[in-house]
């Protein structure tokens, strides 16, 4: 996604999530906070309605109190209570004070003047629109005789009480006052009571204020419902209005009307016509910042990144380092264009030195391969058409990583660092040295006259190389193996040359290093003969190519064959038959000794199978390459074929040669499994190797195998089997039986009888033949040994 696409949907995202917060907030709380404002001055006015109506309760009260507090009021009320007739100037009094003038003047629209025990001395009601005074009903004698009754009397001429009652008609304002006279010193005569209706005209004369309305009704239970317990509540308010509520209890302390106190919703309703021109005047304002941000964003932050990315992007396709972006702000975009100068800078400089590093090799600072064949190429070049000659010297350090194994690759990068200045001193002027990589070196020997130059040039060479090298304190040998091809006689390409002088040098390492060999086709021809043998040792089990031939072993107490060694035959569908000391040393170079000795286990027990029934319980002894002793799973195939055959154990003995004994502790562990589940251990060339009798005597070997070499050199001199006797006689203290192979005279045979050897083997009793031919030699009856 293109940045502009980004910065405008960043834009686009801020603006809207700042336009949705500010309605969110303007709606959440601007608006909640007018609705609570508009809620606040309610309750205000309620309080101002509610002590509206204690004044009003007060007003009559004090209205009242101008005819209970008179002397001729209290003697009126003496007399009555007597049951004596009032004089005229009290019943006059009555007459001129409580006159329908009286009612209108205090807005009263009941007035009694009760006893001691509630009965009304005088009462009347007031119709305002007959302007005439009744006498009182029925319900307000009874409400009187219930206030007496459940109300404490007035006893103290400074008594009063006030509140409200519910009649039939509806809820009455009412006060009560005690009857005394002018100085309030004679005990209370009675009770002055004024009551006025409450009409809605009445709560209008109550509550006058014009923005609001008030209503006043009796309390129902749906009423007290709706106030869940409170003595305020708010009723659900329409978008236009709100009201509020508040229970007064009646002159029993029972709720008897509920105040209801209406307006309309003026601060939250000029709340939202300002929020809505606000939330216009925000929208003009975030669009104009959305468009001004564009314009930026457009001229002094894509308008320098596109016009960076073009300079950048010509500098790329002309690949000139040597180009510079100009700079002439002080922004952060100047900054990046500087800190490219730099850059481009920095890669010219490493552009030069790695062409320079890019043809020596970084360790010892000598030509690399590339730059080696270069100066082969045009060495050869030079010398094309005439009668010089190149000398292409390939060398190979000899056991270098065990250098690096043991030491460490310090020590060794230190080698070869001495070595490439060894070999630089030793050439000459005109002459190349190389590193090819690893511990390989090439040495390009110019105009070399003859064939004595170069031996005198590879003897000053081999002889620098062959000096002790100082490192660390520690004193260091090291030896080379050298390979050369000549030009034009080896060849006349620089290829071809470079990989003559390396098949020339490999051949020294397999013949025992430290030497220096020249290229020849009889060496190519051998190098291909063994990479063919090795190819084809891969397929070879598969293909049906190989045989197993079998040598009777003959044990010398009775003379019997009882044991065979199986040996390995190679019919090679290139090059026939294959000596099994030219393809066993492929096959464990290559591995597939592995693969290779599994088939032979499994024809070996084939074989022996057979053999047990055609009636010849004979052992067949097999040979076991250390590579197969240390790939797991051997002991599980040996015991899974003899399960398959049905054979014991005691039918294979394994033979391992001298070098098994000191290939470590894997070994070791690997071939006691083998002896304790019963298969027989045989040590085979013995004396030839790298064995000692320390390494004899902790080894579980069973049988000792004495080389053929060692029975060859017996001699008819009585020292002649020295060495052969030794060795019978120290492997039997040791509990070993011994095993002579390489037989091939009488008198070889007879000698080992009695020196003892426990067994014998070798072309004398018989050549190796096929296992189809073994019980046929064997029940032969004219086996010549078994008559001696």
């Amino acid at each position: 996604m293109k940045l502009r696409k980004k910065i405008m949907i960043f834009i686009s995202v801020a603006s809207m999530l700042g336009i949705g917060t500010t309605y969110l907030l303007l709606h959440l709380i601007m608006l909640n906070r007018f609705e609570k404002l508009d809620e606040a001055d309610l309750q205000n006015k309620l309080k101002d309605a509610v002590s509206s109506y204690q004044n009003e309760l007060l007003t009559m009260k004090a209205g009242l109190l101008n005819y209970s507090l008179r002397d001729e009021t209290y003697r009126f009320m003496e007399f009555k209570s007597l049951n004596t007739a009032a004089t005229a100037s009290e019943e006059a009094f009555i007459r001129s004070n409580f006159t329908p003038t009286t009612y209108e003047i205090n807005h009263f629209d009941v007035i009694a003047l009760l006893d001691k025990s509630g009965i009304p001395l005088y009462g009347g009601t007031y119709d305002s629109k007959l302007r005439r005074v009744s006498p009182l009903t029925t319900e307000l004698r009874t409400l009187f005789k219930l206030m007496n009754s459940r109300l404490p009397a007035l006893s103290d001429a400074e008594d009063s009480r006030s509140g409200i009652v519910i009649l039939d008609k509806g809820p009455m304002l009412i006060t009560l006052d005690p009857i005394s006279n002018n100085n309030k010193d004679m005990p209370v005569a009675g009770t002055a009571i004024a009551g006025r209706m409450l009409r809605q005209e009445e709560v209008n004369h109550i509550w006058n204020a014009a923005s609001s309305g008030i209503q006043i009704a009796r309390v129902t239970s749906g009423m007290l419902a709706q106030s869940q317990g409170e003595s305020v509540w708010m009723s659900p308010s329409s978008s236009k209005s709100m009201s509020i509520h508040t229970v007064v209890n009646d002159l029993f302390g029972n709720p008897g009307v509920v105040i209801t106190l209406s307006q309309p919703r003026q601060i939250y309703e000029n709340g939202k016509e300002s929020l809505y021109s606000f939330r216009l005047l925000f929208l003009i304002m975030t669009i104009l910042l959305i468009v001004i941000s564009v314009i930026f964003a457009n001229r002094f932050i894509l308008g320098r990144m596109y016009s960076l990315i073009r300079n950048i992007r010509a500098i790329g396709n002309s690949k000139d380092l040597s180009i510079r972006i100009s700079s002439t702000g002080r922004d952060e975009f100047s900054d990046v264009e500087r800190e490219f100068n730099r850059m481009i800078h920095s890669l010219e400089q490493a552009q030069e030195e790695l062409q320079l590093q890019s043809m020596l090799d970084p360790l010892t600072q000598l030509p690399n391969r590339s730059l080696f064949f270069a100066k082969l190429n045009a060495a050869i070049a030079a010398v094309k058409g005439t009668s010089r000659q190149i000398a292409l010297v390939f060398i190979d350090l000899d056991h270098f990583k065990t250098v690096n194994d043991t030491l460490g690759h310090d020590f060794g990068d230190a080698m070869l660092k001495e070595t490439a200045l060894r070999i630089s001193k030793a050439v000459g002027k005109y002459d190349v040295v190389s590193r090819l990589g690893g511990d390989e070196f090439t040495i390009l020997l110019a105009d070399i006259p003859d064939s004595s130059a170069i031996t005198a040039q590879l003897s000053r060479i081999q002889e620098a190389l062959s000096m002790p090298h100082h490192i660390q304190g520690h004193l260091l040998y090291n030896t080379a193996s050298i390979g050369i091809s000549i030009y034009p006689q080896n060849g006349e390409d620089a290829d071809y040359l470079v990989k003559q002088a390396d098949l020339a040098m490999f051949h020294v390492k397999e013949t025992g290093r430290n030497n220096i060999f020249q290229y020849s086709e009889d060496l190519e021809n051998s190098v291909r003969r063994k990479k063919i043998l090795s190819q084809q040792l891969l397929s070879a089990a598969v293909n049906n190519e190989f045989e197993v031939h079998y040598q009777p072993i003959v044990r010398t107490d009775d003379l019997q064959v009882h044991k065979v060694e199986a040996l390995l035959r190679w019919n090679s569908p290139v090059h026939g038959p294959v000596s099994p000391e030219e393809f066993i040393p492929l096959a464990e170079t290559s591995g597939s000794i592995v693969g290779i000795g599994g088939w032979v286990l499994r024809q070996v027990c084939a074989d022996v199978r057979r053999f047990r029934e055609d009636g010849l319980i004979l052992t067949a002894a097999v040979n076991i390459s250390a590579l197969q002793l240390m790939q797991p799973g051997l002991l599980e195939l040996l015991l899974e074929l003899l399960r398959e055959y049905g054979l014991p154990p005691s039918s294979l003995e394994l033979e391992i040669t001298e070098s098994v004994l000191i290939s470590g502790d894997e070994v070791f562990h690997s071939v006691q499994q083998l002896r304790a589940h019963g298969f027989r251990i045989s040590l085979d060339d013995f004396g030839t190797g790298f064995s000692s009798l320390s390494y004899l005597r902790r080894f579980p070997v069973d049988v000792i195998k004495i080389d053929r070499s060692f029975v060859a050199e017996m001699t008819a001199d009585p020292q002649g089997d020295v060495l052969v006797r030794t060795i019978i006689e120290l492997s039997h203290k040791l509990g070993l039986r011994v095993v002579s192979e390489g037989i091939e005279l009488q008198e070889q045979f007879d000698k080992l009888r009695r020196l003892g050897s426990d067994e014998l083997q070798g072309y004398y009793i018989s050549k190796p033949i096929a296992a189809r031919e073994i019980p046929r030699f064997l029940l032969r009856e004219n086996l010549f040994w078994s008559k001696k």
